[in-house]
């Protein structure tokens, strides 16, 4: 960290219109480029730049009034969404963050309640690179009016796909978020990849990057209550209950792209909406999958004609988008709650999908139009895919995960604790409240108690009971931390070189999504069911518990089932944590320490 200085001049090629496979009204034409965000492309193996995080007035649509509205947030670059850097494997990436926040409040509520809203970071999402030193390390402190260096090299062996970057500072994420900090990283691959099959890189590609920006009636992202003492309504989120919230695209309201009859484009699809499930659907037009979380498939993956396409938060798709006749439509995202959908485009264990953001944030009024679709102009007609696509192996293949007796096997549950709702009832508790709520007190939450735990916590650390004769009342002498905790690894026998199986377990009533750093896994069971075809991930939505009547005790929690390999030349302290935001920032997070191989 150095004192602050102004911004440099970037070093890298700068690209506003997209590179050699962008949509515009004809092919090969680049787009209209206040439709995508601005390129920064890697040359001679090095992407050298300069992130600016600033405070900055931006102009949004709002679609209740229909008028144009300014808003003041965090922002990279001085927009709603970052600029998208390019760069393609062994290319070294090299970033001057330059944190003009203003200086943070003098008077802060300090422990574990989120502080200090202008320090950032930089996380680099899905990607398998270094987290130590100045590499992808979201355990740094970039304090405003400082100069920070990142740099991180992509191995050789890294897949080609949809990643994207977004700070990380714990406790102030969500903050963060709600102004725009997110933005697109493409690593571009060479033949043998996705990239290199004569359809796909024939096909113009357009960024469509998702994201909630909450302001209130001043156009400005509160922060939080500082007096709060619970998560629920009129707590730590409470001056959020008149906000508004604007669901926008590449920092937009709704924008048209066109396309022309017959025409095939490839879609690059980012939920970066902070804690929202995208359940986006297309008039007129299959959705065919070719990638998820960066990392292709073995073969095409089609959703039928409004079949919807679920994305948790932090999750990519990439989407290839065969054009229908002349004519208008609309690309939205519809209601996760009104009918039943599964966390995977296979269908596999569908259920509602309800995430609970906070109780002081207004919903969207959905259906939400994401983007409008043109379509016009000669027909273009352009083939799909065929057969199948090139498979992840390195640095280990699906066949060879799947063959591996794991080195451990691990259970991991999220948890919800509260003093409302049909958690008044004692009985209705889960195990572990009683004992955490004694271990996180008033000091723990700087000074004032707080009435609500979002935890991650290894689920084969039972406690014992209090009551012999009640098993299923609450417990005590856990042994380990429900709640984050630094320098506090989960485990202490994880190792580089090491497959493992792990089961994610929900047993809080809705979704939460699952995401871990530095190493993908391999989907394999969804509550319980088999996937017909395995998927890479780096985040996944784990289903809600259901039934129980109101008890949780008695309800069936939700499961996501996956094994995942831990590259040796990648140790050090890692996170795993739930991408709804808010919830990370209370705590529903753990630190994994990967050590040298045994």
């Amino acid at each position: 960290m150095r004192s602050f200085i102004r911004p440099r001049r970037s070093c890298a090629v700068l690209i506003i219109a997209c590179l050699s496979a962008c949509g515009g009204d004809e092919p090969g034409e680049s787009p209209d480029p206040a439709l995508q965000p601005e390129v920064r492309q890697s040359a001679n193996g090095v992407l050298s730049t300069t992130l600016e995080v600033l405070l900055a007035t931006n102009t949004v649509l709002d679609v209740a009034s229909g008028l144009q509205k300014e808003i003041e947030t965090t922002t990279y670059e001085g927009r709603l969404i970052g600029p998208t850097l390019r760069l393609s494997p062994g290319d070294r990436l090299e970033i001057e963050i330059v944190n003009s926040l203003p200086p943070n409040p003098d008077q802060m509520r300090k422990g574990a309640f989120p502080h200090e809203p202008y320090t950032t970071n930089l996380h680099t999402h899905g990607m398998t690179v270094s987290p130590q030193g100045i590499g992808d390390n979201p355990f740094r402190h970039m304090l405003p009016q400082t100069s920070n260096a990142f740099e991180v090299v992509i191995p050789d062996f890294h897949p080609a796909g949809t990643f994207w970057y977004h700070p990380h500072k714990h406790g102030s994420v969500a903050f963060q978020f709600f102004g725009g900090m997110a933005g697109f990283l493409i690593v571009d691959g060479g033949p043998g990849t996705v990239d290199a099959i004569p359809e796909i890189s024939a096909a113009d590609e357009i960024l469509m990057a998702f994201q909630a920006i909450r302001v209130d009636e001043d156009g400005r992202v509160p922060w939080v209550n500082t007096e709060a003492t619970q998560f629920a309504r009129h707590g730590v989120y409470s001056a959020y209950i008149n906000s508004t919230i604007h669901l926008t695209t590449n920092g937009m309201t709704a924008p048209t792209f066109k396309m022309r009859p017959q025409e095939v484009q490839r879609w690059r699809f980012l939920n970066a909406a902070s804690g929202l499930t995208m359940v986006i659907t297309m008039q007129g037009a299959e959705f065919n999958i070719i990638a998820l979380d960066g990392i292709s498939l073995s073969k095409i993956l089609t959703l039928p004609v409004g079949f919807p396409l679920i994305l948790g938060a932090g999750n990519r798709a990439d989407v290839l988008v065969k054009a229908a006749a002349a004519g208008t439509y609309l690309l939205q995202a519809v209601d996760p709650s009104e009918t039943m959908y599964s966390v995977s485009p296979q269908g596999v264990a569908p259920g509602i999908r309800t995430v609970r953001v906070g109780g002081d944030f207004p919903d969207p009024t959905y259906p939400v139009t994401l983007a409008t679709i043109v379509i016009e102009g000669e027909p273009l007609d352009m083939a799909l895919p065929a057969g199948p696509l090139p498979e992840k192996t390195k640095p280990i293949s699906t066949d060879e995960l799947l063959a591996a007796v794991p080195d451990a096997t691990r259970r991991v549950a999220f948890e919800n604790c509260g003093q409302q709702g049909n958690m008044d009832n004692p009985d209705h508790r889960l195990s572990s409240c009683q004992y955490y709520f004694e271990k996180y007190d008033a000091n723990y939450w700087g000074g004032l108690p707080f009435h609500n735990l979002l935890m991650m916590r290894d689920a084969d650390d039972d406690g014992v009971p209090i009551d012999p004769g009640n098993p299923s009342g609450p417990h005590t002498n856990y042994q380990k931390e429900g709640l984050f905790t630094a320098g506090q690894s989960l485990f202490d026998d994880m190792h580089g070189g090491n497959i493992e199986e792990w089961t994610v377990i929900n047993r809080g009533p809705s979704d939460h999504s699952f995401h871990i750093h530095q190493n993908p896994f391999l989907l394999t069971h969804i509550n319980g069911q088999s996937l017909p075809i395995p998927e890479w991930r780096d985040t996944i939505l784990v289903p809600g518990a259901t039934g129980g009547g109101g008890n949780i005790n008695a309800a069936t929690y939700g499961t996501v089932t996956f094994r995942t390999y831990l590259h040796p030349q990648y140790l050090g302290e890692i996170l795993t944590h739930c991408h709804v935001l808010t919830h990370e920032d209370f705590g529903m997070m753990q630190m994994l320490e990967i050590k040298p191989g045994e």
